[in-house]
C-alpha cells in the first residue's frame, strides 16, 4: 500500500473509530489461572500419601513444603545452588517436616532407579542441557511415574537480538527453550507426553488483575535505567534489567509459559 494511502487509513478510518466493541471486549477480565493453578493440576493427576516427590531445582523449598503438606508425600528437595540449598535447609527446619535436601544438579540426581513417583520440576529446564536432564527424570521415575513441568518456552516473536540478550543473561539454553526439541529430547528419554498446557500470560494478567504485580513498575525502572546511562553490560545490571522485562514478554507473547506432563514408559 502506497504510505499516504496507508496513513489515511490508519487516522482517517481505522483511528477514527473508538472501537467500542473492543474496548468493551477486553476491559472484561478472561479469569486467567493464577500460579496456584499449578498445584491444582498436580493434585488432579493423584498423588497419594507415603510416595516419593522430587523437587528438581527446589530453591528455598517453598514448593517442596507445600507438596509435602498437602498431600502427606514423602520428598526430596533437590538443587545445584549451594545457597539454594541452605536456604531449602532453614525453611524446612522452620516449616517442621520432613524432606531430604540434596546439592545436585537435574544432569546427574544421586537417587536410585525407578525410586520416585513423581517430579515437580519449575523454572528449570531452560537452565540445562536436556539430553542428560530427561535421561535423569526417566531413571529416577517408576514405570507409571510423572514428572510435571513449568517451562517458558521462547515463540517466534521474540526477535533473535532480543532472544541472545536475554538467554545470555539469564543463563538460559537457547534450544531449551524450544517446545518441539524439549518435547523430542523428552520423548528420546522414554517420557511419554500426557498433556501440554499453554498459559501464554495467564498468570501475569492475573496477577494485574490481583494487584500482585506491576508491569507499568517494572517497565518504568527499565527506562529509568535506561536514562540514568546505567551499565547494561554489567552483570548484576543486565540480569536486574533481563528480570524486570521478563513478565512483559509473556504479556507480549514473546516468550509462552507451558506446562508439560509426561508419564515413563518404563
Amino acid at each position: 500500500m502506497n504510505p499516504r494511502n496507508a496513513v489515511d487509513k490508519l487516522y482517517g478510518e481505522i483511528w477514527a473509530d473508538d472501537s467500542p466493541a473492543l474496548e468493551a471486549e477486553t476491559e472484561q477480565s478472561l479469569n486467567p489461572r493464577g500460579t496456584d493453578w499449578l498445584f491444582e493440576a498436580f493434585e488432579q493427576l493423584g498423588p497419594q500419601p507415603g510416595q516419593l516427590v522430587v523437587d528438581v531445582g527446589a530453591r528455598d523449598a517453598t514448593h517442596t513444603i507445600r507438596l509435602v503438606r498437602q498431600h502427606g508425600l514423602r520428598a526430596i528437595a533437590l538443587d545445584p545452588v549451594e545457597l539454594h540449598v541452605e536456604l531449602a535447609r532453614r525453611a524446612i527446619a522452620e516449616a517442621g517436616v520432613e524432606i531430604d535436601v540434596v546439592q545436585a544438579g537435574i544432569e546427574a540426581m544421586p537417587i536410585g532407579d525407578d525410586a520416585a513417583d513423581w517430579i515437580w520440576c519449575r523454572d528449570v529446564l531452560v537452565h540445562v542441557d536436556l539430553e542428560p536432564g530427561f535421561a535423569e527424570c526417566a531413571r529416577i521415575l517408576r514405570p507409571g511415574g510423572q514428572m510435571l513441568a513449568y517451562v517458558t518456552c521462547s515463540t517466534d516473536k521474540l526477535e533473535p537480538r532480543e532472544a541472545s540478550w536475554l538467554f545470555d543473561v539469564l543463563a538460559i539454553v537457547p534450544e531449551s527453550t524450544q517446545p518441539d526439541v524439549i518435547e523430542a529430547r523428552a520423548s528420546d528419554a522414554g517420557l511419554s507426553l500426557v498433556s501440554k498446557t499453554e498459559l501464554g500470560g495467564e498468570w501475569r494478567e492475573r496477577m494485574l488483575e490481583a494487584g500482585t504485580w506491576s508491569a507499568s513498575d517494572d517497565l518504568l525502572r527499565l527506562s529509568r535505567l535506561r536514562r540514568h546511562g546505567a551499565d547494561l553490560d554489567d552483570p548484576r545490571v543486565a540480569a536486574y534489567a533481563a528480570a524486570r522485562v521478563w513478565g512483559v514478554y509473556q504479556l507480549l507473547g514473546k516468550t509462552c509459559p507451558t506446562v508439560y506432563v509426561w508419564t515413563s514408559s518404563g
